[in-house]
């Protein structure tokens, strides 16, 4: 099979997809990987082949229009909700290149980001299955009717192509105690965590005598508005706790930290896997990466989400029993601290629950078999020339 494998240009989009592209490589498919150009660097480092495709798009831009205030009955410039928006801005820098490539080197399927609705339309246009690969809880399955209506113009310009937001079908890394409850029947994938090729720290590899908590803000937060980068009221939250702090962080973020006292350490542009290995408690703005990377590791979370989909993503966790979410207005120094406390004790049974969802997310399959299962998955080709 040829297998075109697509995201917008953001790293951890590619990191979620890139296991299942190594294992369909290594099962004898062939494998191109098309983002926009400003993700090409990242898709050679992960040794993947690159295919340029569209325009960059600001996403840091669009996305700080989220954190800006809702003025009641304000209607949004184009008239769509902010996060369509964001998705048709991207499908729109992409869908004409990529539905050439899927054409032209005639690919067999499409996997994407379920945020890259460009796939299903290159697909749909080429006559080809597109299936839908998970990167955290399945947020969009039930708005996918509000999705066809805001992508018909867009599948217009392809003949009036049928648009599903949702594919052929679906692969999914989350475990079904943490997914969306009642969304469309998806095809289990193991969690593998990847975060670049960088060497893990040292230090994690050796012992400890009290608990360890890592503090991890994401990349997104820090570029859109570097005043909502929370990690030294963290800091300060730990004061007295008798806890060890490692602070993972971009090199971009590490200007924004101020002073730190000894119990912390700083870690620039290291794996989170290996970090959360060796730690107690990740204290964070859920991502899905890193609250997948967690739960792998059977660590609990404690959350502070700004953005819609982090909120989608602590909502799972704190539903399964695994972590706690704290809103942002309510993230006050006191309130962390005691949170960190609880959570950081032996005892906690959100230890207890990170550890059963680490379990289950071990019981799923492997990324080789269902890169083994994957023609089984596309069914016929519809009507490719």
């Amino acid at each position: 099979m040829r297998v075109v494998f697509t995201t917008w240009a953001w790293p951890t989009h590619l990191y979620a997809l890139a296991p299942l592209a190594w294992a369909c490589r290594a099962a004898g498919h062939e494998v191109l990987f098309a983002s926009q150009p400003g993700l090409a660097r990242e898709i050679r480092r992960a040794e993947l082949t690159a295919a340029r495709v569209g325009t960059d798009v600001d996403t840091a831009g669009i996305v700080r229009e989220y954190l800006l205030p809702t003025v009641p009955g304000a209607v949004p410039p184009t008239g769509k909700p902010r996060a369509v928006r964001l998705l048709l801005a991207h499908a729109e820098s992409m869908v004409d290149d990529l539905a050439e490539l899927v054409r032209d080197w005639r690919a067999d399927v499409v996997v994407y980001d379920p945020t890259a609705l460009a796939g299903p339309l290159a697909a749909a246009a080429a006559g080809v299955p597109a299936v839908r690969h998970l990167y955290g809880a399945d947020l969009l399955s039930r708005v996918s009717g509000v999705l066809a209506e805001a992508f018909a113009p867009l599948a217009a310009r392809f003949g009036g192509l049928p648009f599903d937001a949702c594919g052929t079908a679906t692969i999914d890394p989350v475990p079904p105690s943490v997914q969306v409850p009642g969304t469309p029947p998806r095809l289990p994938v193991r969690y593998v965590p990847v975060n670049g090729p960088v060497q893990p720290a040292k230090a994690f590899r050796t012992g400890r005598d009290r608990p360890r908590v890592c503090v991890s803000w994401g990349h997104t937060i820090a570029k859109v508005d570097p005043r909502r980068f929370l990690v030294d009221r963290v800091v300060a939250a730990t004061a007295g706790l008798g806890v060890d702090v490692v602070l993972a962080v971009s090199a971009a973020q590490r200007p924004l930290l101020g002073p730190l006292p000894g119990h912390v350490r700083v870690l620039v542009d290291e794996p989170l896997q290996p970090v959360l290995a060796g730690c107690d408690l990740l204290v964070g703005h859920g991502g899905a990466s890193s609250v997948l990377t967690s739960l792998h590791e059977g660590v609990p979370l404690l959350l502070v989400p700004q953005l819609p989909d982090h909120a989608g993503h602590s909502a799972r966790v704190a539903a399964r029993g695994a972590g706690v979410v704290v809103g942002v207005a309510d993230a006050t120094e006191d309130v962390l601290r005691e949170q960190i406390r609880r959570l950081a004790e032996p005892g906690a049974p959100q230890r207890t629950a990170a550890r059963e969802v680490a379990a289950e997310m071990r019981a799923q399959p492997s990324p080789a078999r269902v890169a083994a299962a994957l023609p089984t998955l596309t069914g016929p080709v519809l009507n490719r020339p």
